[in-house]
Order: C-alpha cells, then sequence, then structure tokens
C-alpha cells in the first residue's frame, strides 16, 4: 500500500472517532448516565436522606416519632463500620449478645417441672401381627421378581484429558 491510502485511512478512521465521540456525548445526555451512576453508587440516596433530615430540622415536624418502650428498649441494631464489621457497644437494651445456658439450669428447671410418667401403664404386652403363622420362608430363584431395568452403557467421567479408542 502506498501513502495516500494509509493517509486515506487515517483520515476515515479519525472522521469516524469524532463522529461516535458526538453520539456518544448526544446518549450521555439523553440515557441520564449521571443519575444512573448517581443510583448505582448510592449518592442520590445518601443526598435524598440528607435533604430529608434539613427539612425535619427546619420545620420540627418528625415523620417518625418513637414510642416510650422504643425509647426504653434502645436501639435494635449496632452500627457498622465502611469495612462491614459490627462495632460492639451494648448499651444494654436488645443487642447482638446471647448467653450460654447451663445443663445445671435445665437440669434444676426438669427437676421441677416433675418427672417423666409412663402414659399408658394399662396397656397389655405388644402382640406379634403374624402370631400362628409359620415363620418367613426364602423365596426360591423362579419366584424372585426380575429387575425392572437393565443397564445398556456404563459411563464413567474422569478428570483428564486422554482420549481413548473404542
Amino acid at each position: 500500500m502506498t501513502y495516500e491510502t494509509y493517509h486515506l485511512i487515517f483520515v476515515a478512521a479519525a472522521v469516524l472517532a469524532g463522529v461516535f465521540l458526538v453520539i456518544s456525548a448526544i446518549l450521555f445526555v439523553v440515557l441520564k448516565i449521571p443519575r444512573v451512576v448517581g443510583d448505582l453508587s448510592g449518592a442520590t440516596a445518601k443526598k435524598a436522606i440528607q435533604s430529608i433530615r434539613e427539612q425535619n430540622e427546619r420545620s420540627g415536624n418528625k415523620v417518625y416519632k418513637s414510642s416510650k418502650v422504643n425509647m426504653e428498649r434502645g436501639k435494635l441494631t449496632e452500627k457498622i463500620t465502611p469495612s462491614g464489621r459490627l462495632l460492639h457497644h451494648h448499651t444494654g437494651g436488645f443487642g447482638a449478645h446471647t448467653e450460654k445456658i447451663s445443663t445445671e439450669m435445665l437440669q434444676n428447671q426438669a427437676m421441677q417441672a416433675g418427672e417423666t410418667e409412663v402414659l399408658n401403664t394399662a396397656a397389655e404386652e405388644t402382640v406379634l401381627l403374624n402370631a400362628g403363622r409359620s415363620e418367613t420362608t426364602v423365596l426360591a430363584q423362579s419366584m424372585m421378581v426380575q429387575p425392572f431395568f437393565e443397564i445398556e452403557q456404563d459411563i464413567t467421567f474422569i478428570h483428564t484429558e486422554e482420549l481413548i479408542a473404542l
């Protein structure tokens, strides 16, 4: 190819690049990409929450007021660090605190509840269902049921790239 051909290809590619740049700028505005980025990153939600808080502070009108029970109980959840770990500050309310129950305590509760009683003391002994019949007999080979399926081809999967010709 000659220099003129390369120059013509360069000019055509530069014109196409310019056209695509204009198209991408138009699509960026038409599709409202900054809003999409804000929604995906959470920035839009943070701004909305902040504006609601500011509006509540200015007006003094609280949308949500805690009841007396909720105020006494305290927070149900703990704060989370940006890395996602819980900050462990127990304030005496319901928290992420559990306690192991001792086996002695469980035994004491069982003793207080009373002993286990037999439910049916007047019942007779268990009766055998085949009373008076003979013992189980082994079926003859001719009486045994034939299997209802047959293995036509057994395929085993192994992890190798080796091919075996049949």
